[in-house]
C-alpha cells in the first residue's frame, strides 16, 4: 500500500499536471499553485483514496506536514493548527 506522501504525489500529478520532481515534502500547496478550490478537490480524492477526512486544508500546509498528519489518524482535527497554517 502506498505512502500517504506517495498518494498525496500521485494524486497531486495525477490531477493537477504537476512534475512530480516538483512536487517535493517541503513545498506548500501554495507553492505549487494551488487554489482553495484545487485543495478541496485534493481532499476529496484523498477521503476516497484513504477514508481520512481532510477538511479545511491551509494553502501553507506543507506536503510533509499533510502525510504526517494522515500518518498520525489527526488530519481532521490537526490541519487548522499546523505549524505553517495562517491562510
Amino acid at each position: 500500500m502506498p505512502t500517504s506522501a506517495e498518494l498525496i504525489t500521485s494524486t497531486l500529478t495525477e490531477t493537477f499536471d504537476l512534475d512530480p520532481a516538483e512536487v517535493m515534502p517541503e513545498c506548500t500547496f501554495e507553492d505549487l499553485g494551488l487554489d482553495s478550490l484545487a485543495l478541496v478537490e485534493m481532499g476529496l480524492m484523498l477521503q476516497e483514496r484513504t477514508g481520512i477526512s481532510l477538511d479545511d486544508v491551509p494553502l501553507r500546509t506543507t506536503l510533509g506536514e499533510l502525510a504526517a498528519l494522515m500518518d498520525s489518524g489527526t488530519a481532521g482535527q490537526a490541519l487548522t493548527t499546523a505549524p505553517n497554517s495562517g491562510s
